[in-house]
């Protein structure tokens, strides 16, 4: 199978084109965080902060320009992310969702491309691509499609998903591994997430009965995935992305903004709150605490960086029109896992400064240290499994995941 698109993109956007953005989060910034509390009480982000959010262009990064999008890359979509994650982590996160979902359904035949992206308008997008939880079934030119499908991120405003399926040529034929897309006329959304962190994402199973679908939209697992479109000289550069190493570096861009603000809340609050049975008035008079904030912000600045790594070498992989190595996407799920890690224990630490303030449902502080917690545990980005990964490629034995 090979891409095609419309138009060819030559490059990834100018830093301006993200300041851009960054600063129209900006603006907003203050209607995400005053919305996040009901994201987090209704399992939901409400509209307006999606619309505001959509008018600022962050849903467009990993959407080419020739298709009305940034045309942007990883390193863009960790640095908007970050900045989002400020204001409300659950928006950031299903932001890179929808991002990375555009970036699986570049992989699809040029007449599907067209299909989801060719009206040129933002497009919201979900993706599912583990759970197997489905199967299409061809019936003339396309696929009857059923299935449920868990953990679907921005399920509640998604436009058109990315979920997994066999795909079989006859009915009980042999089944081969792909992915399908689906329309969200085609799905219902079952509720089924409920979390004590990053309650706002929406990321509920996705149920699709006896629905019909082309054929152009399904794709082969290894060509979804795989690094076989990393390749393709005349496609774009949106398309050669490393479609795991973009998502796991990413998804953890919202825990890294979320850890920002957690830390500047303790900090702020620090000049007014005390240390309880002490005689810290305020707590910045104790050097535990002072010393404490100082580790804290390393460990949240390591992680920066880490991610930072990791998203420049799939952006120079990509720009090179060659697959990225093995050794550095085991170096990137290297990164990421401590990057995660880190960000973790930078919000257990900032818990313990903070004191126990933090459990209180309304406070802010607990709920960003629920989102942290929550969001650093995915399983593309929990630190076990990627640093076995990393040890894998550095040790140059098989790593311990079919693809990395």
């Amino acid at each position: 199978m090979s891409i095609e698109t419309p138009h060819r993109l030559g490059s990834a956007p100018s830093a301006s084109t993200t300041t851009d953005v960054i600063e129209r989060i900006r603006e907003i910034g203050p209607l995400l965080r005053a919305n996040a509390i009901a994201a987090d009480t209704d399992r939901r982000i409400p509209d307006e902060s999606m619309d505001a959010l959509e008018a600022t262009g962050a849903f467009s990064i990993l959407i080419p320009e020739s298709l009305g999008g940034l045309g942007g890359g990883a390193a863009d979509l960790v640095e908007v992310a970050r900045f989002i994650g400020r204001f409300d982590p659950a928006a950031s996160w299903v932001t890179v969702i929808s991002n990375g979902s555009a970036m699986l359904a570049l992989r699809f035949p040029a007449t599907a491309i067209e299909r989801v992206f060719g009206s040129g308008e933002p497009v919201r997008m979900s993706s599912i691509i583990v759970s197997q939880g489905g199967q299409a079934v061809r019936e003339g030119s396309g696929y009857r499609i059923s299935g449920k499908w868990p953990f679907a991120s921005n399920s509640l405003h998604a436009q058109w998903a990315v979920v997994v399926v066999p795909l079989q040529e006859t009915p009980g034929g042999e089944a081969s591994p792909g992915y399908a897309l689906v329309h969200k006329d085609q799905w219902e959304v079952h509720d089924t997430w409920h979390t004590i962190g990053m309650r706002g994402t929406g990321s509920n199973t996705l149920v699709v009965t006896e629905g019909w679908i082309p054929a152009d939209q399904t794709v082969a697992a290894e060509y979804l995935l795989g690094p076989a479109a990393e390749t393709l000289p005349d496609a774009m550069d949106v398309q050669r992305l490393a479609p795991v190493s973009t998502m796991a570096t990413a998804i953890a861009a919202p825990s890294l903004g979320a850890a920002d603000a957690l830390l500047e809340l303790v900090a702020d609050q620090s000049h007014q709150r005390g240390i309880t049975y002490s005689n810290y008035r305020p707590q910045t008079s104790s050097e535990a605490f002072v010393r404490g904030i100082g580790e804290v912000r390393a460990k949240i600045d390591a992680a920066g960086l880490l991610l930072e790594r990791s998203a420049k070498s799939v952006d120079a992989a990509s720009r090179a029109a060659g697959p990225l190595t093995m050794a550095d996407r085991s170096l990137c799920r290297n990164d990421i896992a401590h990057a995660a890690h880190s960000l973790a224990d930078a919000a257990n630490d900032l818990a313990w400064l903070y004191g126990t303030a933090l459990f209180a449902d309304t406070n802010p502080v607990g709920r960003l240290w629920r989102d942290i917690n929550t969001g650093t545990r995915h399983a593309l980005v929990a630190s076990p499994l990627g640093y076995e990964i990393g040890g894998a490629g550095f040790l140059g034995i098989e790593p311990p995941a079919p693809i990395v």
